[in-house]
């Protein structure tokens, strides 16, 4: 099942990331190399990306996201709920 790309779909995993970017790809009718071709960006690291490589460039995604028409965005969560998802070895600053 593709996901499904909207405002409201967060996005949580590098795995979510990747397949989001897969999909808007293929919605455009472009291949992985054509992708490469146009973002000057090499065919390993569009593919490793697509399959959720949580080490990939953080630049370079945003390049793509934004090569594709996507804007990403940082949307807050109430301060309750980052309190309550906060690992309770990690300090509050």
């Amino acid at each position: 099942m593709r996901p499904t790309l909207d405002h409201k779909t967060p996005l949580r995993t590098a795995a979510e990331l990747g397949a989001a970017l897969r999909a808007q790809r293929k919605a455009q009718g472009l291949t992985l190399e054509q992708l490469s071709g146009l973002s000057g960006l090499g065919m390993r690291f569009l593919s490793e990306l697509e399959r959720g490589k949580a080490t990939a460039e953080l630049g370079k995604t945003l390049q793509v996201a934004a090569l594709l028409g996507l804007d990403c965005l940082l949307i807050s969560r109430s301060s309750t709920d980052a309190r309550e998802r906060r690992p309770v070895d990690d300090p509050v600053d």
